[in-house]
């Protein structure tokens, strides 16, 4: 008898849950939801499949939207521990948003441009990064959209990140920070100014419309690894900007150097025209020229200029009145003391005028 009971009353919640759920779903959603998706999985597999040239997809986790008339799905890549992607699918409309996987494809394979100038540098680290499509106030004097061109590019020739830039570089902005362990000594120093070297110099080549450098040093504990605590720690982040913020990592940060540039390209006057003046809304010429490449040929000692100091090892700013304590361990406002200023410098500069003679001699 207990057991007639038990089955009636879950009966009894089953039917409920469809009645509350009916009004939802709508009939074509209710339908979808007692077959399990499945045709709608099919469907949207077959169109990712189509979109992505080939690529094999899994895609679960579907609802419907009877407001909007479409699915949501998550989906990654057949048969692998790839990142989980969100998307949408309207057959009303023959729409599929599903545009996630493209820009961390790219991404990734942005970050991979990099990887042998930090190898070289040191074995435990970890890459941000990505590319896109910039905005130019010049835009409205040409008669092409250069910004959905490229994104067309992109997505209906299924490019590389290296073919994308290739194709369209003048509209393209890059960024990349680097999240490495460096010895806190000249030689780590020296090291680090090296691959910062190298690294701008590969970003200059692509022509882009900009492009940022971020590079913070960290001196870690024994086996403390830094890819593996991203992993440990990013489910507890809102946004991926939290990384920057994290005390378990910021803490151990000691060094950091910050390069951006916008370049001056073939399709437009200047890619740097946005900067103004304050109270005219003039171009602001100074801005715009420390950030154009005449300015940009740079050399270790100019490097050497840029890289700061954190202001306290292990310790956090102040809270500040304004600002409050969000930015206590973020190293762009800890790092402020000039490398003239540490113990380090004679010794590197030592070093650096070593390579140049070295550099010197052999050009003779």
């Amino acid at each position: 008898m207990y057991n007639l009971n038990f089955k009636k009353k879950r009966l009894q919640k089953l039917l409920l849950a469809i009645i509350l759920t009916l009004p939802t779903l709508g009939y074509c959603g209710f339908i979808d939801w007692i077959s399990n998706y499945t045709e709608v999985i099919n469907e949207i597999e077959q169109r990712l499949e189509q979109k992505y040239y080939g690529e094999k997809f899994e895609v679960w986790d579907v609802s419907y939207s009877s407001n909007l008339n479409e699915y949501n799905f998550k989906y990654k890549l057949e048969d692998s521990d790839d990142v989980t992607y969100i998307g949408s699918y309207s057959p009303k409309g023959d729409r599929l948003v599903a545009n996630e996987y493209m820009w961390e494809k790219i991404s990734k394979e942005w970050r991979s441009i990099f990887e042998q100038y930090v190898k070289g540098a040191s074995n435990n680290y970890f890459l941000i990064g990505g590319i896109a499509t910039q905005y130019h106030k010049n835009f409205k004097k040409y008669k092409i959209g250069y910004r959905s061109k490229a994104l067309d590019d992109l997505f209906s020739e299924s490019l590389t990140a290296q073919e994308w830039i290739d194709k369209d570089h003048s509209v393209i902005a890059g960024s990349i920070s680097i999240f490495i362990e460096i010895p806190r000594t000249a030689e780590g120093i020296y090291k680090t100014l090296q691959m910062a070297e190298k690294i701008h110099t590969k970003l200059r080549s692509f022509d882009l419309s900009s492009y940022k450098l971020e590079i913070i040093t960290y001196d870690l504990p024994n086996k403390f690894d830094i890819d593996k605590y991203f992993n440990e720690v990013k489910d507890n982040f809102v946004t991926l900007v939290d990384w920057w913020f994290e005390p378990g990592i910021q803490k151990y940060a000691w060094g950091y150097l910050y390069l951006d540039s916008c370049q001056k390209v073939d399709t437009f006057e200047e890619s740097c025209d946005g900067y103004k003046e304050n109270n005219t809304n003039n171009d602001n010429l100074a801005l715009i020229k420390n950030h154009t490449p005449e300015n940009r040929t740079l050399s270790l000692n100019y490097l050497a200029k840029k890289f700061r100091l954190i202001d306290w090892f292990g310790a956090p700013n102040k809270c500040d009145p304004i600002f409050g304590c969000s930015g206590i361990w973020l190293a762009k406002l800890r790092a402020n003391k000039s490398l003239k200023s540490s113990q380090h410098y004679p010794t590197l500069v030592k070093l650096i005028n070593e390579e140049e003679y070295n550099y010197k001699q052999l050009g003779n």
